[in-house]
């Protein structure tokens, strides 16, 4: 027997405790242990852990139904058996409000199917108590995964033909919205589709589905947006196919990409001037033209990109790449000699689209000889600047290339 029964017996009838036992002769998987007194009995409920008490209802010192109570007071799951010679309805009715577990009117008979009646009680005691036990283990699995899935630091989420089941607190902090407003919702009202681009895809392993990695722009509550990297997995649950994704924000990694790519090409521009510059070999005006042409073409946002040399008081549009119209509402708006004594000179334009505007002055030597202006969607900010000041550097040097070599020619 790997789990044998370990029993208590509080019978204060020595005749009464020996057909006991002798129905217990025959049962070896039984350990039997006796007490004659209620104060005896709740001191051994102290020391040794029992399956079960058998319980005299009429006890010297404290009764039956005090003993019950006490035990009850410590384990509300053992199983307790009250037995009595004298029962009456009444008494199996006080019995049980004190949650005895079973009720045994005292004979030949019923001691000898006692073992028989102890067994089936533990069994069931034993069995409820490991199922309790597995309850509380799947709920402290339920609640460790809700801990982890609140305090997963990616957004985990839920679909189900295409719509939201389910979301986490991460998720609904990235879209900046509560989990209300997502449920229902489906995934393409919320994701920018000609962001979205898959960067990864990992084959099935040990019969799981195959995992994507997919980068997108996500529309939050605001309207504004966010860079996303989500890992989607399908499932198939009850014969329906669902969706598992977890995502991070990838915002700023994205963000300094864009600016690594941005930088990289303005030096290429920067360095492809230089050496044109070396090899000038046609006028000033059409390298300008040149470039500025290949700096709107490109992945900045410029619009428009126009040099001006200054001939006497004036400064006159030497090369332009883009609309003419939004060159002219900004050179309508401002100072032109404070835009020559300006290292970067910023205002904003509200034509048919806004555009914000970077001017830099180039020199010959430390006298100002003309203006580059840009104009892009969106906001100028420090390293635009640094990049029109540096740009406008070279474009100095490609003029003054220039008039030294028309000089030169001239003198020739």
């Amino acid at each position: 027997m790997t789990n044998p029964y370990r029993i208590l017996i509080i019978e204060d009838d020595p005749d009464d405790v020996e057909l006991i036992l002798l129905g217990f002769s025959k049962h070896d998987e039984f350990f039997v242990d006796v007490a004659t007194t209620g104060e005896e009995g709740l001191e051994r409920i102290k020391e040794t852990g029992y399956d079960l008490v058998s319980v005299d209802f009429a006890l010297p010192g404290i009764s039956g139904l005090d003993v019950l109570e006490e035990i009850r007071k410590r384990d509300q799951d053992v199983p307790v058996v009250m037995v009595t010679g004298r029962g009456t309805e009444e008494l199996q009715v006080v019995a049980f409000e004190k949650y005895a577990t079973s009720y045994v009117m005292k004979s030949v008979d019923s001691f000898r199917s006692l073992p028989f009646i102890f067994e089936a009680l533990i069994s069931e005691a034993r069995f409820r108590t490991e199922e309790q036990r597995m309850k509380r283990d799947v709920e402290r699995s339920e609640a460790m995964s809700r801990y982890v899935l609140e305090n997963s630091p990616t957004g985990i989420y839920l679909l189900q033909n295409g719509c939201f089941k389910m979301a986490n607190s991460k998720f609904e902090e990235i879209f900046g919205c509560d989990e209300e407003d997502l449920v229902g919702e489906h995934f393409w009202n919320l994701a920018d589709p000609e962001s979205f681009e898959c960067v990864g895809d990992f084959p099935k392993e040990s019969g799981a589905e195959r995992s994507m990695v997919h980068e997108f722009k996500i529309i939050r509550k605001d309207g504004s947006k966010r860079w996303v990297e989500a890992r989607i997995v399908p499932l198939d649950y009850q014969d329906e196919r669902w969706v598992l994704g977890s995502l991070v924000d990838i915002t700023e990694r994205k963000e300094g990409e864009k600016g690594l790519r941005t930088d990289r090409r303005r030096l290429s521009l920067l360095y492809s001037l230089a050496r044109k510059t070396l090899d000038l070999r046609g006028g000033a005006d059409d390298l300008m033209r040149e470039e500025l042409s290949e700096l709107v073409e490109g992945g900045d946002g410029f619009v428009v990109g126009a040099t001006f040399i200054l001939e006497g008081k004036d400064l006159v549009l030497r090369a332009l790449a883009g609309p003419m119209e939004e060159l002219m509402e900004l050179m309508d708006e401002v100072d032109v000699g404070e835009l020559l004594e300006c290292c970067e000179e910023r205002t904003v334009v509200e034509g048919d689209m806004r555009i914000s505007w970077a001017s830099a002055p180039f020199c010959s030597g430390e006298e100002p000889i003309g203006l580059l202006v840009l104009g892009r969607e969106g906001e100028i900010d420090e390293h635009l600047i640094k990049f029109a000041r540096d740009l406008a550097w070279h474009f100095g040097k490609v003029v003054e290339v220039s008039r030294l070599r028309r000089s030169s020619t001239d003198r020739g």
